[in-house]
């Protein structure tokens, strides 16, 4: 049996734009419980073998650790609007995120280094765009008062802070922390005690 897994921005919980997400996911989103830490999928879920798993994280912290190098700067990730995507079974409603240079990139080479794990003979279907998810809906709910509410709240550009990215796997149909990947946060706190020691 195959793995499952994605990778995942995660975003700071203590920013203003984190805080309205959460309070509106927490009023509108019935699967809120299942999809309450702030994150932003890099690409759809794959699926590897299981014995491979270990391997890609580290190349995936690898390559994350050095492409990050010398970043002192915290990375933010802006959103230009929302937007609602109709699947089969539901109304997913999101924030359209805008990536800088940088991480267009990240999301290149996670997606390269991804998909080379993906066994012969496996399909990964990609998704068209990556998107922060504000809830998921079932067709029958009605959305007249969630996309007023969404006018309302969240009518400015606006953006998040990154706090890591982290790679995660599917257990008895909830996803888990498998492995954290880059920390922005330690590599900041470091960069702040090395220059502090150095004076």
């Amino acid at each position: 049996m195959l793995s499952k897994l994605f990778v995942a921005l995660n975003f700071r919980s203590d920013t203003a734009l984190s805080r309205k997400i959460d309070g509106f996911k927490k009023r509108y989103d019935p699967k809120y419980r299942q999809r309450s830490f702030p994150h932003m999928a890099l690409l759809a879920p794959f699926e590897v073998n299981p014995t491979d798993v270990n391997n890609l994280g580290g190349e995936l912290k690898e390559e994350l650790e050095s492409f990050f190098y010398g970043h002192n700067s915290p990375l933010k990730l802006a959103f230009t609007g929302v937007g609602i995507l109709q699947t089969k079974r539901n109304n997913v409603v999101h924030l359209i995120p805008s990536y800088c240079p940088d991480l267009k990139f990240c999301s290149d080479l996670v997606l390269d280094i991804c998909t080379s794990f993906v066994p012969a003979g496996q399909k990964y279907k990609a998704n068209d765009r990556q998107f922060l998810p504000l809830g998921y809906f079932s067709l029958m709910d009605n959305m007249i008062e969630v996309i007023e509410q969404i006018k309302i709240e969240f009518s400015r550009n606006s953006e998040l802070t990154l706090d890591g990215i982290s790679l995660y796997e599917q257990k008895n149909g909830s996803w888990l922390l498998r492995e954290e990947l880059i920390s922005f946060e330690d590599n900041q706190d470091t960069f702040l005690q090395l220059q502090e020691r150095s004076i």
